[in-house]
């Protein structure tokens, strides 16, 4: 039962890993693979794999750091005072 579990974890991580090829929207690419990679990394751990726990790893690692530096550029934007040209006040 236990194989079971992890091979569905593998399957429902490679579901992710695949269908994130199909998103467009770069944040949402990035938390598919996050999630997807997880869910492998998981998989491979589990049977003992170095070269899927590590390159898992590695792309786990790299989408965590993407996402933070874009939550960081986005809390930096809601933080500015600088509104946008459509509204600002025309000068007449």
């Amino acid at each position: 039962m236990e194989n079971l579990i992890y091979d569905i974890i593998s399957w429902v991580g490679l579901t992710i890993c695949i269908g994130a090829f199909f998103i467009k929207d770069v944040f949402w690419l990035r938390l598919a693979t996050l999630i997807g990679c997880s869910l492998l990394f998981v998989y491979y751990s589990h049977i003992a794999i170095p070269q899927g726990v590590i390159s898992n790893l590695l792309v786990l690692l790299i989408n965590a750091y993407y996402l933070l530096r874009f939550a960081a550029a986005r809390k930096k934007a809601a933080n500015t005072d600088v509104a946008p040209a459509a509204l600002k006040p025309q000068a007449e």
